[in-house]
């Protein structure tokens, strides 16, 4: 059968074979590594894996691929260890990302990251993961390689809510696609344009639309700005929660 469930690891054995990015000579500094014991499409996607969610969160990148003695505890701890910090191995300073989206969620959607949640699906828009450090530089290769499992993954689970954060996750939605204020996708002049800047992306009230490439369906884009730390120097945590509520109003 053709179900979400067979569609889904597919994808993920597909993702967990992929070399691209270990192979292309263009991938210069940083370099990634596979994660040959990879079950889900991405760590995050233990978190917050529901083939049901209406609402799709798709990060930067997860960061670091955690050591031998940790990842268990990343595939099969259910309060998530970035959020406990009680694992020694997992400091939880060095997880902001984590902690400020438990709590934008608990505030603006009403939902406790502790649990599994049915409504929420979370992922990165590169797959593998760095082989030191958890920021830095993104090779945009890294995204390109990595968008048609993103956009299968997109179009397995149909979320009312793509929500991006930061301004690479979104992006990488154009490597694979169209990007539109026009939900029909005839206007050019509604086009997302490149030049304009995340705050006047994030603050528009017209309602983004993603189409992949390919495709006729579209899908709601939510852009927010990323909640680590220089996100969060950049638009309070506060502000960033209001952000967060509008998506709820535009998705009842």
């Amino acid at each position: 059968m053709n179900t979400k469930e067979s569609r889904y690891s597919k994808l993920v054995e597909e993702v967990r074979k992929c070399k691209k990015c270990m192979i292309d000579p263009k991938t210069h500094g940083t370099k990634l590594v596979q994660d040959k014991c990879r079950s889900q499409i991405n760590l995050w996607s233990h978190w917050q894996g529901s083939l049901d969610a209406k609402i799709l969160v798709i990060g930067q990148d997860w960061g670091e691929k955690p050591d031998p003695e940790s990842y268990d505890k990343w595939t099969n701890d259910p309060t998530y260890p970035s959020l406990t910090g009680k694992h020694k191995q997992i400091p939880k300073h060095k997880f902001k990302t984590d902690n400020n989206l438990a709590k934008i969620c608990r505030e603006a959607l009403g939902l406790d990251l502790n649990k599994s949640q049915k409504s929420l699906f979370f992922t990165n828009a590169v797959l593998c993961y760095r082989d030191k450090g958890f920021t830095g530089t993104a090779n945009p290769n890294w995204f390109t390689n990595c968008q048609p499992y993103c956009v299968r993954l997109i179009e397995i689970i149909e979320p009312k809510a793509i929500v991006t954060l930061g301004n690479m996750s979104l992006r990488a939605l154009l490597y694979s696609g169209s990007l539109s204020y026009d939900p029909e996708f005839t206007d050019p002049a509604k086009k997302l344009k490149i030049c304009r800047s995340m705050r006047e992306i994030v603050e528009t009230e017209r309602q983004m639309y993603y189409k992949p490439e390919g495709s006729d369906s579209t899908f709601n884009v939510f852009p927010v700005f990323h909640c680590g730390n220089w996100g969060i120097k950049a638009r309070s945590l506060e502000t960033q929660i209001q952000d967060w509520k509008k998506i709820i109003e535009r998705i009842k």
